[in-house]
């Protein structure tokens, strides 16, 4: 197993990756081989960017991949079944060096729990952008009706580069001047495109009686897959709601099936597709990662360590060192009043310190923000412990004393065993939080429940 970074001699290798990654099953359909040329190609991709893209090969055969969208700042990361563990390698990748200054987004299908679970252990959280893939089936030829002085033709790029762009450029909604068009420094510099698996029978268009083009659909299609992929369609406006987008569209699909495609899909959840056939496969939400600072300072998530019913902590890199960030958050608590928590994390952790209790180290506060950082206690928690069904009898005389010290300060901590990490024998609490003492909430009248598998310990395992 070994990585490398893409460059152009990869292209091969890449698109059969994609071609790979969605032949048995199709929950990765939003990035796919025929996505990825269009994208290669496209005017708005940053080519100077594509030494960033990441593969991992085994033997010289792609494997896994992180390869940004059109720029920085989002990306498709996915690996072949049988080398899932690569995933949160390429996650770090990608966060790394795909990022933007807002940080990454990336789309994974609602059926990927697995791929979900990973990106937020790397600390992504879900945000409420979303895409759908939809698809048709290609069993039946499709009827192909035009208005009359209308026809079907093939509109090939490379052949007629500036009706293709003029074309585009009224159907994607920047107007009709073409002084304006001519002058778009973005467009014409990219004549002719290229795309080096593109197919001129599958590129439809409709003329008007003028010989104009009205209406365009591409579609992509290769003989090593079962299915087209819709890229892209666009009317002029003023020919919209006459039904020529229909036909144009039709018309591909069925030279699509002529070739042997099963199925084809398109990134959208549109009622136009709706009306035509398509209907919704896969959703796919996307995952956010900010980059994490704290005073000023950037952190490198490493990974989710837990949510706590006062934040979010991360296993997080400075340099070469290993601490915990804490994000504190406001979700609602059923059973937990909170004031001001940024405030009770500084004050709680001042009143367990000088309680004599072994916690780790405050190393900074960003009250602004509400983060902190603080000393990383690598071990495992008394919970992992617990739930092995491993005993904890030698840790107990320390939590009880720990106990002691607490309530001779007038406190309690929460004594629940995910709290308490072991390292090299002794164990630390590792929360911040207390509370004025009271006897019910003791160790021995609550925490002791939870330090061993009793029905209590049990049926906490039953709800989380």
């Amino acid at each position: 197993m070994k990585f490398k970074y893409y460059c152009n001699n990869d292209y091969e290798a890449g698109c059969d990756f994609l071609i790979e990654l969605n032949r048995k099953k199709q929950n990765h359909i939003n990035w796919n081989w025929a996505r990825f040329e269009w994208m290669m190609k496209h005017p708005e991709f940053d080519k100077s960017l594509t030494e960033s893209i990441g593969l991992w090969l085994d033997s010289e055969k792609v494997v896994g991949a992180a390869i940004y969208d059109m720029y920085f700042g989002e990306a498709f990361c996915g690996v072949l079944p049988g080398y899932k563990a690569l995933y949160p390698e390429i996650l770090d990748y990608a966060y790394r060096e795909l990022r933007d200054d807002n940080g990454l987004g990336i789309a994974i299908c609602d059926d990927n729990e697995k791929e979900i679970e990973a990106a937020k252990q790397a600390g992504f959280s879900l945000a409420e952008q979303t895409e759908s893939i939809m698809s048709i089936k290609l069993d039946n030829a499709f009827p192909v009706q035009l208005p009359n002085h209308f026809c079907i033709t093939e509109l090939d790029p490379t052949r007629e580069p500036y009706a293709f762009q003029w074309l585009l450029w009224q159907g994607f909604d920047h107007g009709t001047d073409k002084t304006a068009f001519e002058k778009d420094g973005d467009l014409i510099p990219e004549i002719p495109v290229f795309r080096k698996h593109f197919n001129p029978a599958l590129s439809i268009a409709a003329k008007n009686s003028n010989g104009e083009y009205v209406s365009y659909c591409c579609l992509w299609y290769s003989d090593k897959t079962d299915y087209a992929y819709v890229e892209p369609v666009c009317t002029v406006p003023s020919y919209r709601g006459m039904g020529i987008a229909k036909a144009v569209i039709y018309e591909a699909l069925n030279r699509a099936k002529a070739l042997g495609a099963k199925k084809a899909y398109v990134i959208s959840d549109t009622e136009f597709y709706e009306k035509l056939g398509f209907e919704k496969e896969y959703r796919f939400s996307f995952y956010w990662k900010k980059p994490l600072t704290v005073n000023g300072t950037e952190y490198h998530i490493v990974k989710l360590l837990g949510k706590g019913k006062g934040g979010y902590s991360y296993l997080a890199q400075l340099n070469d060192k290993q601490v915990v960030v804490k994000q504190i958050h406001h979700e609602p608590c059923d059973y937990y009043t909170f004031g001001n928590k940024i405030e009770a994390e500084r004050n709680d952790y001042e009143l367990l310190k000088n309680a004599g209790i072994r916690i780790p180290e405050m190393l900074d506060i960003d009250s602004e923000n509400e983060r902190i950082v603080k000393e990383y206690i690598d071990g495992n928690t008394v919970f992992d412990i617990v739930s092995k069904g491993e005993s904890v009898s030698d840790y107990l005389p320390q939590v009880r004393e720990m106990a002691e010290l607490a309530k001779a300060a007038g406190l309690n901590i929460d004594y629940f065993p995910t709290n308490f990490v072991v390292q090299d024998g002794l164990i630390w609490y590792i929360d911040y939080e207390c509370n004025s003492y009271m006897d019910e909430w003791s160790f021995e009248n609550w925490g002791v429940k939870y330090w061993s598998r009793t029905p209590e310990f049990e049926e906490y395992l039953k709800d989380h």
